[in-house]
């Protein structure tokens, strides 16, 4: 059995050639798939099973430091009176069995779809932005 291992600072996200750091504290990134990958028809003799075109389309969901440069940076896109296009990569160093290795995706053709939403709270205060950008597509290398 493998030995795999991963360092909590190991994850980097490069969007627009900007290095995007200031990671909520203990939060993640999280890249869903918005579509199946394939589409099937099934019938009583068989089934026709394709390749969907929207298959690598992917939402990126990344939490930031409220009021930092990061936030600032994503916000100015977000309020662009033209829709602002990004491309980027996200990627995770490991290790397995003592020799170091990278995953990355490359994610193309990017938009905002959801904005953030700011929760006020005096108590204990909101540190971070959401922010939900889809890509029309993301794919996965080891």
């Amino acid at each position: 059995m493998s030995v795999i291992s991963l360092a909590a600072d190991s994850t980097s996200l490069i969007l627009n050639g900007a290095g995007i750091t200031q990671f909520a504290e203990g939060d993640f990134i999280t890249l869903t798939p918005v579509n199946p990958k394939t589409g099937r028809v099934n019938s009583s003799t068989g089934v026709n099973i394709n390749n969907r075109m929207d298959g690598d389309v992917f939402d990126l969901v990344v939490r930031v430091q409220k009021y930092g440069s990061d936030d600032v940076l994503l916000q100015s896109w977000v309020n662009s009176a033209a829709p602002v296009v990004i491309n980027g990569s996200a990627k995770e160093s490991f290790s397995r069995d003592g020799q170091d290795f990278t995953e990355s995706y490359t994610l193309d053709a990017g938009s905002f779809t959801t904005q953030p939403t700011d929760t006020k709270n005096n108590q204990d205060g909101n540190g971070m932005m959401e922010y939900t950008i889809q890509f029309r597509r993301a794919k996965r290398n080891l």
